[in-house]
């Protein structure tokens, strides 16, 4: 196995690495090999969804692995780039039998500024760095967008840093040699003097004797300098249309196939540097466009996915009137009853099937087709980078959860050069698709750099998704829908969700859904007040059920049991 042990007496340090003499600079090589088998791990990773998607590799996740270990050689030491080992599939990525890494903060501290130099080199964040990260660490991504949105200050502050230590050490005697250490103590500068100490431990052993607790290669250090001169469009390419300045003209050139599509924002947005996209899948009110979202924080910018409205409206209005048909209930005992589903729905009258398809089929059908039109135009806008050049996350449910999963398919027939930095997490809530179609899931796992979810009930809890997916089911001969059964595809991490009766509940479980999925930005009360109002809507529903006399249908459907 290839590997860069910094550590072992046997280790080529003195030729390749330099060995470090200092304890912070045994920290910062330590963080280093850390970070290179966490790395080398994640990239198999990523690699094998891909070739298990495409039976080949994607050269691109390569390059990205090997750029972001670069820019942590060359942040962390004063060494020759070049000398920069290569992550490959046959690297060592165990980690047992390294020393420990620095104190969180410490750590924290120094990924954050690694993170600042690869953006502003790179003038983008890619969703692999983020979705990566948590492997080893956090990243103070505020503190970084601060610094790159701020770059006057910044590099007024870092030059006042800079001149005092640079008169601290004419005092002392010492030399400023070339203009690398010069930029070293600006780029210090930048990340001390405006974070608070951000970059305190990233300590290289040419700097150290200069600015003391503060070192950045001088390799590193330039470029943070030149990309901050031009930050201007590092924030252009990062934050896009919907940053600081929301347009409807990049979304009206995608929308001939949908008549009504728009990017909203859930709050007003702050520039961060990720994001999340919501896409709810039916609409009480207008405004539940974005009011089934507002549990997240504002840790990250949230945007709504607002699509053909009225067509939402409507199916809203028909999931109520099919609750309320006292059919429905004669159906969901016999879901809990019976496992084969061919004697479930031979047994329903054709009047049955004419009721029920009366009240929903039509609302449902082109509901469906309007999400998978609007699926591909959002995969069309994410490949675009309208969001700009920032991980996404996706959360959907119910039809909002197909659109998402068109989108994602619509990005897995795109080259690989356009998509493997775009999305970092999609979570899928009880989503009409079929479980079966193992080539497109195996796809959009490749496309997605770091958690894909599939939310998913028991039949018998949403009952309505049973009803509404029977051609399907009949077709398979099972529970084959995505929001009703596991996903066998390996990536797909499977969440069994409670609480989501009849469909109609998953408006205001989803947080509770995403919480217990593990998902982050969460505001614990507001997902307890979304469950509580969305309880009281369906108990009202109920109670008016009550209240409607039974129709021949359900007393002919009701008749059927005791044949």
């Amino acid at each position: 196995m290839v590997s860069l042990n910094l550590f072992s007496n046997n280790a080529p340090c003195d030729t390749v690495c330099g060995r470090p003499d200092t304890q912070e600079e045994q920290s910062t090589a330590n963080v280093f090999e850390h970070a290179y088998r966490h790395l080398a791990d994640y990239r198999n990773i990523c690699q094998v969804y891909y070739v298990r998607a495409y039976e080949k590799q994607n050269p691109e996740i390569d390059a990205w692995a090997n750029d972001l270990l670069k820019t942590l050689w060359t942040a962390t030491t004063v060494r020759d780039p070049e000398q920069c080992p290569k992550i490959e599939y046959d690297n060592d990525t165990t980690t047992s039998s390294l020393p420990a890494l620095p104190p969180k903060p410490e750590l924290d501290k120094i990924l954050t500024a690694v993170i600042l130099i690869h953006i502003a080199s790179a003038k983008g964040y890619s969703a692999r760095t983020r979705a990566f990260l948590p492997r080893i660490g956090t990243v103070d991504e505020s503190a970084i967008v601060h610094t790159l949105k701020n770059p006057d200050d910044v590099l007024k502050k870092a030059q006042k840093e800079a001149d005092a230590a640079k008169d601290q050490q004419a005092e002392a005697g010492a030399a400023w040699r070339t203009a690398g250490m010069a930029a070293g103590a600006v780029a210090g500068g930048v990340l001390i003097g405006v974070t608070g100490g951000l970059a305190a431990p990233l300590v290289g052993a040419g700097f150290s004797a200069i600015l003391g607790a503060v070192g950045l290669g001088g390799t590193a250090a330039g470029i943070l300098v030149t990309a901050l001169a031009g930050s201007s469009v590092v924030c252009g390419s990062l934050f896009g249309a919907y940053g600081a300045h929301r347009t409807s003209t990049m979304i009206g050139r995608h929308t001939k196939d949908v008549h009504d599509l728009a990017i909203v924002p859930v709050y007003p947005p702050k520039d961060t540097l990720a994001i999340r996209l919501c896409v709810s899948g039916w609409l009480n009110v207008k405004d539940d466009v974005v009011n089934p979202w507002k549990f997240f924080d504002e840790s990250q910018d949230t945007f709504a996915l607002q699509w053909e409205v009225d067509a939402l409206l409507e199916l809203s209005d028909a999931l109520v009137a099919l609750l309320k048909d006292k059919a429905v209930g004669y159906i969901k005992k016999e879901i809990i009853r019976r496992t084969v589903l061919a004697s479930l729905f031979a047994s329903l009258s054709p009047v049955a099937y004419l009721q029920i398809g009366k009240i929903i089929d039509n609302p449902w059908s082109n509901a469906q087709a309007l999400a998978v039109k609007a699926g591909r135009v959002l995969g069309i806008l994410l490949s675009q980078r309208v969001l700009g050049t920032r991980p996404v996350t996706l959360t959907g449910y119910s039809l909002g959860s197909l659109v998402i999963f068109e989108a994602l398919k619509y990005l897995s027939s795109l080259p690989s050069s356009q998509t493997t930095h775009l999305i970092d997490s999609a979570y899928l809530f009880g989503l009409p698709t079929s479980t079966r179609d193992v080539a497109s899931w195996k796809k959009v796992r490749s496309v997605v750099s770091g958690r894909l979810v599939n939310g998913w009930v028991e039949p018998e809890e949403d009952y309505v998704l049973a009803i509404l997916s029977r051609a399907t089911m009949l077709a398979e001969g099972s529970w084959g829908v995505a929001g009703l059964a596991p996903v066998q595809v390996m990536g797909i991490e499977n969440v069994k969700c409670e609480g989501v009766e009849g469909h109609l509940k998953w408006i205001g479980m989803v947080g509770k859904c995403l919480e217990k999925s593990g998902a982050n930005g969460i505001v614990k009360q507001e997902v307890e007040n979304k469950a509580t109002d969305v309880g009281k809507q369906l108990e009202m529903i109920r109670d008016e059920a009550e209240k409607v006399p039974e129709s021949a249908t359900a007393k002919e459907v009701l008749g059927a049991e005791d044949k």
